[in-house]
């Protein structure tokens, strides 16, 4: 695994452990439809979340949610469509951020954005 791979690797799990340790039940990790791929589906009482994981170097400058675009929100709805087809639920779909900084290899933070945009914008 790259450099970049296994820093995004490392901040998938440091956002796994911080959203369990928030009550939320982890449905799948790195969820693929075709090319479409969704970091981590959680699940609580009432909602299925769609969870975009970024992670940077802290060297890098700037908040890693940042870098969750107007299309890379427009693949996750298409991919949240995808899940929702092969698993329909009853549970409101919401879309989260979760922003992690890295010092080297010290975790200087975990920011958790619930419900950061839904699928009308």
């Amino acid at each position: 695994m790259n450099g970049r791979g296994a820093l995004g690797r490392r901040g998938e799990d440091a956002a796994l452990e911080y959203l369990q340790r928030c009550g939320l039940h982890l449905l799948w990790r790195n969820w693929h439809a075709g090319h479409l791929e969704i970091d981590l589906i959680m699940e609580d009482a009432s909602s299925v979340r769609i969870v975009e994981v970024k992670t940077l170097q802290a060297a890098d400058g700037f908040d890693p949610a940042e870098n969750v675009t107007r299309d890379k929100r427009l693949k996750l709805i298409r991919a949240a469509r995808a899940f929702y087809g092969a698993h329909p639920t009853q549970k409101e779909i919401k879309f989260d951020v979760v922003a992690v900084l890295f010092d080297g290899e010290r975790l200087l933070e975990v920011n958790y954005i619930p419900d950061a945009f839904d699928a009308l914008g």
